[in-house]
């Protein structure tokens, strides 16, 4: 572990993600943590505001570039700061764009070239979808949500300032309202900070700690699930359909899997399947499909010998075996399948038919998209 006093120009520098877990504390309405940012911001004299630590996991660089960790804990104390950096550039956007662009560059979304923007600070799924429509300037989810009621103080409070006022603004909070960061590095077990920031008796705490434990052996998986499908990570909840099989009696549904593996290794960065996973990040597990796969056997051995003949029969691409690798996962009771899987050098169909991943989705591309897409990629 590493312990560092950071801002947030230090702490979102370069490409970074940082991916809160299901187990944080939903983000709570009240005025009092907005308003001492917004005295503080208003005082006289500029100086340092503490507000606290932060502990993060790294996770690695993934192949896009961008440095991915999770917030094991502080995600509240970010946040109340976040959401008002976010009402002072919605303030500035009409009388100084440039400013209001450097801050949505500087806290919210990495400056990559890539179809769909990255964004530095994936929240947990109960606050997500707002705090995400204010980022990106979409329309907000109905109902009222705290994330947007803190926001509203803020743009209320930045509408009364001069230009020159709120620059200032920019500027200590940027730069003056700091953090202690503690660090782990991969492979070290987060568990024991996470129990010393929270409390046993806290109601919450137990519930967050259940869901923690369920990943504490396998911090990448938990960071995983946690953030979603994105363009680099696809979940499917099974590998086959339960009872169906073809004519030669052989499981029959493994189609999505292929296209899902091909579609990776046409993209230009590759990217992570994860099978026993539903679309909202529930664990299924895959140990129930063990049997119906090979009966034989009914274990990983069987399973993992399944899908890779599977993948070699199916994928058209010269040695497509070494783009892609089967790792088994556990998340305490379940199983989880991991493919890791790299960009190919050469395109990758299925019975003639060509996929790549764009976005969150598996698309076929065909005709003068396909000839386009080819020529750029495999160039």
């Amino acid at each position: 572990m590493k312990a560092r006093e950071v801002n947030l120009s230090t702490l979102f520098e370069g490409h970074v993600v940082y991916v809160s877990p299901s187990f944080h504390r939903p983000f709570p309405w009240g005025t009092g943590t907005c308003e001492r940012i917004l005295n503080a911001l208003g005082a006289p004299v500029a100086k340092p505001y503490f507000m606290g630590a932060l502990v993060t996991l790294d996770l690695g660089v993934k192949a896009s570039g961008y440095r991915k960790a999770l917030l094991i804990d502080g995600n509240l104390r970010l946040m109340s700061v976040l959401i008002l950096i976010l009402a002072l550039r919605d303030t500035l956007r009409p009388i100084d764009p440039d400013s209001a662009e450097r801050l949505n560059t500087t806290c919210f979304i990495n400056p990559l070239q890539n179809p769909t923007p990255i964004l530095k600070n994936i929240l947990p799924r109960k606050d997500r979808a707002v705090f995400e429509a204010l980022v990106l300037d979409t329309p907000l989810p109905n109902g009222r949500h705290a994330i947007n009621d803190a926001y509203r103080l803020g743009r209320d409070a930045f509408s009364r300032l001069d230009r020159e006022t709120l620059l200032e603004s920019e500027e200590r909070l940027l730069s003056l309202f700091t953090y202690v960061e503690l660090a782990l590095e991969q492979g070290e077990d987060p568990y024991p900070v996470f129990k010393l920031f929270n409390p046993d008796e806290d109601s919450f705490t137990r519930v967050g700690l259940d869901t923690y434990t369920q990943f504490a052996t396998d911090p990448e998986l938990m960071g995983l699930i946690a953030a979603g499908e994105s363009q680099d990570v696809e979940f499917k909840s099974c590998t086959i359909l339960s009872g169906k099989h073809q004519q030669d009696g052989s499981p029959l549904g493994v189609s999505s899997v292929v296209k899902a593996v091909a579609g990776f290794m046409n993209s230009r960065n590759g990217g992570i399947l994860l099978i026993g996973v539903e679309d909202d990040g529930s664990i299924r597990g895959i140990e129930q499909e063990y049997a119906e796969i090979d009966r034989s056997k009914s274990n990983w051995d069987g399973y993992q010998l399944f899908l890779a003949n599977m993948l070699r029969a199916k994928l058209a691409s010269k040695n497509a075996i070494l783009h892609y690798q089967i790792e088994r996962h556990f998340a305490r009771e379940h199983e989880v399948c991991l493919i890791r899987i790299a960009p190919g050098v050469e395109p990758t169909y299925i019975d003639k038919r060509f996929y790549v991943r764009a976005n969150n989705q598996t698309v076929e591309m065909l005709g003068p998209d396909l000839i386009n897409y080819v020529q750029s990629r495999f160039h």
